[in-house]
């Protein structure tokens, strides 16, 4: 009895296999996916308009979306590119059946290669890619909707130190408006007391009695003078005025009568005057003068 050797496998060694095994057909399968999907592109240029869903049900037994899926994978995995990291499409997702590439399309690029290097997606089934995917796209809405915030946040703090600025600004600008004006209303109020000082000092000379200065008499005497001498013409126009009359009146005493009354109202009337000069001066002046002419006036007898 002859033994037969029976070589013994260990579950590493048969794990390995079908692993190779699966990355070998799933590799076979996303080139085909990607050859039949750049093919149903260029059928779908082919078959006359109104045709295409009856050109996939009748000669191929595609679902409308099945080949939509297929010429999706073709455009998106199928371009044979290096990326930046390096590695193709095929190189990230060539291991990756049917079910388990549809999840990620739409992800940009960067996004998919990324899922890959982070997750073993060989090994997770088309449910969990699914709900990766959708974990991600919820992170990247929360981190958008956080940057946003802290963006709106930060303009807004932005806008706050604006207006603390503007409003520092403005509390400078009227502080030193109200120190301008206190400083004009001090000037004022020191103009104001300097000129009642000096009204002051005035109405003080004006209530005190003075001596009259040489050049005031001068003056005074220049102005009776003038006076005097424009009263002498008046006097003397009227006596010549008198002296015509005469001739033409022969009663010589009534007209002398005439002449001197007529002198006496023109020096009464410049006597008023200067008694109403004198009063506005020297009120207590004024009023002993009158008392005195009315004391000679009153002894008068005619």
């Amino acid at each position: 009895m002859s033994e037969s050797v029976v070589a013994v496998r260990s579950i590493e060694i048969v794990t390995a296999e079908i692993y190779t095994i699966r990355d070998n057909v799933a590799r076979v399968f996303m080139d085909g996916v990607i050859q039949i999907g750049r093919r149903l592109e260029e059928a779908k240029q082919l078959v006359p308009q109104g045709e295409w869903l009856n050109y996939l049900d009748t000669k191929l037994g595609y679902k409308p979306s099945t080949a939509q899926n297929y010429m999706r994978i073709a455009r998106e995995f199928g371009d044979g590119q290096v990326g930046l990291s390096g590695k193709t499409a095929s190189d990230f997702f060539g291991n990756l059946g049917y079910s388990q590439l549809l999840p990620l399309l739409g992800l940009p690029e960067e996004e998919r290669e990324q899922l890959a290097e982070e997750h073993d997606l060989a090994g997770m089934s088309s449910r969990e890619i699914q709900v990766l995917v959708k974990e991600r796209d919820e992170a990247k809405a929360a981190a958008a909707a956080a940057q946003e915030q802290a963006d709106k946040q930060g303009q807004e703090a932005r806008s706050a130190r604006d207006a603390l600025a503007n409003a520092k600004d403005k509390l400078k600008a009227e502080k030193q408006k109200a120190q301008e004006q206190a400083e004009a209303a001090k000037a004022n109020a020191e103009t104001a007391a300097e000129l009642q000082r000096r009204l002051d000092e005035l109405a003080a000379q004006a209530n005190q009695p003075r001596e009259l200065t040489a050049e005031e008499r001068d003056a005074l005497r220049a102005e009776v003078a003038a006076e005097q001498g424009k009263a002498l013409q008046e006097a003397e126009a009227r006596a010549a005025e008198a002296l015509a009359k005469l001739e033409k009146v022969k009663n010589p005493a009534a007209h002398k009568v005439n002449f001197l009354f007529g002198e006496l109202c023109e020096y009464w009337r410049r006597l008023k005057a200067a008694l109403n000069e004198l009063e506005q001066s020297d009120e207590e002046a004024a009023g002993k003068m009158k008392a005195a002419i009315k004391q000679v006036l009153g002894g008068w007898n005619l």
